[in-house]
């Protein structure tokens, strides 16, 4: 009896066991149906509250401008009515920003900078050299501003011993659009690469010879420029002025011409190539009148011939090509950068020559054809401090003299060059400490060994330098 009873106990419960089980499954399905029935529910609603909040500030967004263009139309209708008295700023309103440049050098040479020439170029004491020993090189005030919302001006004065010149004194437009840009007034020409930068700017203490004897440390002029950048993909330039040329070629020259009697086109490309690679290569071309309506002495003819040469009417062109090259690894120059230049130059110059021995003249049409390059290379190796070699070269060319070639009016037999080392250190972007080394072999028959130690330190608000 008892044993028939725990037999069909044990077989009720092994009947009952699989449906309790069931039970307990189908609950713990349904908490977790529920649990994510409960969070899907509160992120939807999380959601309806952001897109609300968003919606709400847009909306207050687009008030915000619709009031900013209510009260600028506003503003311009009251300054266009307002009395010209009351739109001239205070005296305070104008704040140009202010920057100095101080430079000097100390200059040792091995022959005496007074009697140094080019060869085929520049008389005994047309060099360019400075003097030796201690001296205060070309320092720079510069005050620029923008004018209002369409104009930008700048002026730079140069000052040197006692001489105070303006360098630069120049009006640009800022907000014409379409990438065009017009200027007006006294500028470096936009022609070449070191022709526009000044002097604190360059990598050496001096510029290239090539430089020097075609268009002088800056060629300036009083002109107006247009340049217009072109909507590609890589940067496309082109530009041109036109005006009068300061001082050139000739520094005596006669200013009373009136018109324009200088002029010059310009083309650039550049881009990246890569996230530490950059480029940008030019073109470009000048013309102007030589203004030596009394003669100037021509080249190193005088000293060649040992009568006096003297030039007269004519003009000058130049054509020229260069190349920039820049390489900062994954495009940060802060520890290590370098930087290759090349340019290349030709010059004609011609006009009336006359060939002056002892009173009896002898004038003829003249036409001079010569080239010139440099390359330089400057890598900052560790930060603050650069090393730079520079190689220059000149070469005689052509010469056309007509009858005055019995006289030895000729291309000089020569092919002037010069080696140039520097190093440099810069505790910060505003000084720089320069030691330079010139292996000048410019003028037949000689070398000159020259040495020069420069400082350069910036005083004030100054903009960045271009490329």
């Amino acid at each position: 009896m008892y044993r028939a009873r725990i037999t069909a106990l044990a077989v009720a419960l092994v009947c009952t066991a699989p449906g309790i089980a069931l039970a307990q499954s189908n609950t713990e399905l349904e908490e977790i149906r529920k649990e994510i029935q409960n969070v899907r529910e509160s992120y939807e609603k999380r959601i309806q509250e952001l897109e609300t909040r968003l919606q709400q500030a847009e909306d207050s967004a687009q008030r915000a401008q619709e009031t900013a263009q209510r009260a600028e139309q506003q503003a311009q209708s009251a300054a266009a009515t307002a009395p010209a008295a009351s739109a001239a700023p205070s005296q305070n309103a104008f704040n140009p920003g202010i920057s100095l440049i101080l430079q000097g050098a100390y200059r040792n040479y091995s022959e005496d900078p007074d009697t140094r020439g080019i060869t085929g170029y520049a008389p005994a004491g047309g060099a360019g050299l400075g003097e030796k020993g201690f001296s205060i090189n070309e320092s720079e005030l510069t005050l620029s501003a923008s004018v209002d919302q369409l104009f930008y001006g700048q002026a730079t004065f140069a000052v040197e011993d006692e001489a105070i010149e303006v360098e630069e004194a120049y009006a640009q437009t800022s907000a014409l659009g379409h990438g065009l840009t017009l200027k007006g007034g006294r500028a470096f020409s936009g022609i070449g690469y070191q022709n526009s930068l000044h002097p604190h700017a360059w990598d050496f203490l001096d510029p290239a010879l090539v430089q020097n004897v075609f268009l002088g440390p800056n060629y300036v002029m009083d002109s107006v420029s247009a340049t217009w950048i072109a909507p590609l993909p890589v940067f496309a330039e082109v530009g041109g002025e036109i005006g009068r040329p300061v001082e050139f070629p000739f520094e005596d020259s006669n200013h009373s011409k009136n018109g324009f009697t200088g002029g010059t086109l310009f083309a650039r490309l550049g881009g990246d190539i890569g996230a530490s690679h950059s480029y940008r290569a030019g073109g470009w071309w000048m013309r102007a009148e030589n203004r030596t309506d009394e003669g100037t002495p021509i080249l190193d003819f005088d000293d060649r011939t040992g009568v006096a040469n003297t030039l007269a009417g004519g003009d000058t062109e130049v054509w020229g090509l260069d190349l920039v090259y820049k390489w900062a690894p994954d495009g940060n120059p802060t520890r290590r950068n370098f930087k290759l230049v090349a340019e290349w130059m030709q010059r004609k110059l011609d006009g009336v020559l006359t060939y002056d021995n002892g009173g009896a003249g002898v004038s003829d049409a003249f036409q001079a054809k010569q080239n010139g390059w440099y390359i330089q290379g400057v890598y900052q190796f560790i930060p603050q401090w650069r090393l730079g070699l520079r190689y220059d070269r000149l070469d005689s060319g052509s010469i056309d003299s007509g009858v005055n070639e019995a006289n030895g009016i000729t291309a000089a037999d020569y092919s002037p060059y010069r080696w140039v080392a520097m190093v440099d250190w810069s505790a910060s972007e505003f000084s720089r400490l320069r030691l330079q080394y010139n292996h000048d072999k410019s003028q037949q028959g000689l070398t000159d060994h020259q040495v020069f130690l420069q400082y350069i330190f910036s005083l004030g608000a100054h903009g960045a330098h271009k490329f």
